[in-house]
Parts: C-alpha cells; structure tokens; sequence
C-alpha cells in the first residue's frame, strides 16, 4: 500500500510542474538533472537510418558469434567432466 507522504509528495511535483511547464510539461520527457528529452527521430535521413541499422545488426552478429562460442565451450567442459 502507498503511504500518504508518498501521495503528498507526488501531488506536490504535479503541482510544480504544472505551475512551471503547464499542462504541456506531463507530455514531455523531463527525468533528470536538466533533461532536455529525448532527441526526436523525425528529421533522421535515410542515410542515417541505413548508418544505425548496419551499426545495429553488426553488433547483433557480433553478439551471436560471441554466444555460440560460448556454448561451445559449455558443451566441450561437459564432455571433459564424463
């Protein structure tokens, strides 16, 4: 159950937040020491877009050779042990 310092004190930052930012300041992402956001993808080129996905599935099939590597020795310490 929630303690009520707990409510208090979540209503009170509503509040605040309200009184700075308005209504419009609970749509934004504001966690943090001077958060700004997060950046918005809207204006990314395609460019940009083919650059991330590479970057992406690179790391993906560096992270699956490192997997099957891994169960390879699994597999190879079992056989050591009978």
């Amino acid at each position: 159950m929630i303690g009520v310092k707990k409510a208090q004190s979540a209503l009170s930052r509503w509040r605040k937040t309200v009184h700075i930012h308005g209504e419009q300041g609970f749509l934004e992402e504001r966690r943090g020491k001077s958060s700004t956001g997060r950046p918005k993808n809207v204006n990314v080129s395609s460019d940009k877009k083919l650059a991330k996905a590479e970057a992406r599935i690179q790391l993906l099939e560096a992270e699956l050779t490192l997997l099957k590597k891994l169960d390879e020795l699994e597999r190879k310490a079992k056989k050591k042990q009978f």
